[in-house]
């Protein structure tokens, strides 16, 4: 359903005076108790939630972002609600072309659908915020009427000196309300005149107190608060007014945001008030920190998803971890798929304290998901065929006929990966570990002649011919994992080796990598043709 349109007063902007047609929610509205009543309410199961993740298109979303996102959609999902996609982009300054696009790839990547958003459509659009200026502007208007904002034509070298004033006072307020006691007569010159002008919200005396599901009541002394500028002189919204007018239209019950927006919500119930309206429940996650505690940066690129997902990670490991960043289950589960976080997901268990960003958690849970899929044949089918284009490019020019028809083989290449699951912790590490199952070893890397300066080249010889005989003998129906590892105890008896040095001495010459696969499993997926190749290629060149 749509709202009613309605004329709001005439706008005074810039000399021009215009009326404007927007939707609005009307205080009358037959709708509006019903969501004040969400947002009222505590959560629960049946009670749906409207939340919305409101990014800025300035750049590449990164993990605060994503986490903030996750926790919007599993509250919206858990109470049957809506999840709705909101663009804030009224600082055109800092608006990169593109980054808005990208963001919501980002998301769809990792699984988040929106209910609601400029794709995805809705009946409180439109959901990019410079489409909807003439709406601010008009609450702007609405409060100017009021006696509560007023216009303030300060220039910026005069606001400059003030804050630099203020600060060497030892006084946190920035601005002196100096246009707040202008006489309506200077005023209407200044209007006349053209003077540029921002509208300021005045900030009551008193305090403000809100209500944080995670930390609970929180009292702000308004004294502390500057007259904040609601719309700027270009006409665009500041962040404050917009999140507000946006917030009440769309109907948001509940705003899940990061800890560094604690300060800004005293202004925003103030506003929320003097509009009449009643504001959602907020929850303020937890900062993100590195482990040394400084404040994780969005500058850090290994925090950007895009950077992540080039390294290699799964998505729905991706979610698992920022899941964890500040919230738990309250048990001792840690392997989590999205629809599992929607069913255990609550905000009471959300954490205070920051919340550290461990890259060996992500990997070990990326691990742990890589094996799962695995498992699961429709997604182990599905994870080789995304594995087989990256082995092709990363082995191009480096592998015979044989190897190129067997990394098209799709059982040969299931093997592989799943002989290679358990060393590898990100997807980009599978071209690594599966080197030796198509590239036949190179003795000249810096890695293998350093390697060589510590090995017994007499002993390897040995190994390596008393291996050769023994395989040679081998029928391809006795060919098994099993008759290979018999092959090699009964070598190391022969030799009076211990059986760890004829698995070393064998790694040097078939695969010429130090580290890798268990032997047994290499030699067994090779085949008794192809062993026998690499084994008579060491004996030809060593």
């Amino acid at each position: 359903m749509g709202f009613p349109q309605v004329v709001l007063p005439s706008l005074w902007r810039c000399g021009q005076r215009r009326p404007i047609k927007l939707p609005v929610i009307l205080s009358t509205s037959p709708t509006l108790p019903r969501f004040n009543a969400f947002a009222t309410a505590s959560v629960e199961k049946g009670i749906p939630a409207r939340v919305r993740f409101a990014p800025s298109p300035t750049g590449y979303l990164h993990l605060g972002g994503l986490r903030t996102a996750l926790f919007n959609y599993l509250l919206a999902k858990q109470t049957g609600g809506w999840f709705i996609l909101r663009i804030e982009d009224t600082d055109q300054a800092r608006t990169v072309e593109g980054a808005a696009d990208h963001l919501q790839q980002m998301l769809e990547w990792a699984g988040l659908k929106f209910d609601e958003g400029s794709k995805a459509g809705g009946d409180v659009g439109p959901y990019i915020q410079s489409e909807r200026s003439e709406l601010y502007r008009a609450r702007a208007e609405e409060l100017l009427q009021q006696g509560k904002a007023y216009r303030c034509f300060c220039t910026s070298k005069r606001l400059d000196n003030v804050r630099a004033l203020a600060k060497r006072s030892g006084r946190t307020i920035g601005y002196d309300q100096h246009c707040r006691h202008l006489e309506p007569e200077e005023v209407e010159q200044k209007l006349r005149d053209g003077t540029p002008y921002t509208i300021r919200f005045k900030i009551l005396e008193g305090k403000t107190t809100m209500q944080d599901i995670v930390h609970g009541q929180i009292d702000f002394a308004n004294r502390t608060l500057d007259d904040t500028i609601i719309l700027k002189s270009d006409g665009l919204p500041t962040y404050h007014l917009a999140n507000v007018v946006d917030d009440h239209a769309m109907r948001i019950t509940h705003v899940l945001r990061g800890e560094e927006w604690v300060s800004s919500t005293p202004k925003h119930i103030l506003l929320y008030r003097a509009f009449g309206w009643e504001p959602p429940k907020f929850a303020h996650l937890p900062l993100l920190v590195n482990k040394d505690g400084s404040k994780l940066s969005k500058r850090q690129g290994d925090v950007h998803i895009e950077a992540l997902i080039d390294k290699g990670y799964l998505p729905e490991a991706l979610l698992n971890f920022v899941a964890f960043l500040g919230w738990g289950p309250g048990t001792t589960k840690e392997l989590y798929t999205l629809e599992e976080l929607v069913d255990d997901f609550n905000l009471e268990n959300i954490n205070k304290s920051p919340a550290v960003v461990s890259y060996d958690k992500l990997n070990h849970l990326n691990k742990l998901h890589i094996s799962r899929r695995l498992a699961d044949e429709t997604q182990r089918n599905e994870l080789v065929r995304q594995v087989q284009p990256v082995l092709q490019k990363e082995y191009e020019g480096r592998i015979d006929e044989e190897a190129a028809a067997l990394l098209s083989d799709k059982a040969y290449l299931t093997t592989v990966v799943l002989a290679v699951k358990e060393r590898i912790r990100l997807l980009t590490e599978v071209p690594k570990f599966a080197l030796p199952f198509f590239v036949a070893p190179d003795y000249t890397t810096p890695e293998a002649l350093k390697w060589k300066e510590k090995l017994d080249m007499k002993e390897i010889n040995v190994v390596v011919e008393a291996t050769v005989a023994k395989v040679d003998h081998i029928t391809d129906d006795r060919w098994s994992a099993e008759s290979v590892k018999d092959l090699l105890n009964a070598i190391a008896l022969e030799k009076s080796l211990d059986f760890v040095q004829v698995m070393k001495n064998l790694r040097y010459a078939v695969t010429g990598t130090k580290v890798g696969v268990d032997m047994i499993t290499i030699i067994y997926t090779l085949g008794r043709h192809r062993t026998l190749a690499r084994l008579r290629l060491f004996l030809e060149n060593i």
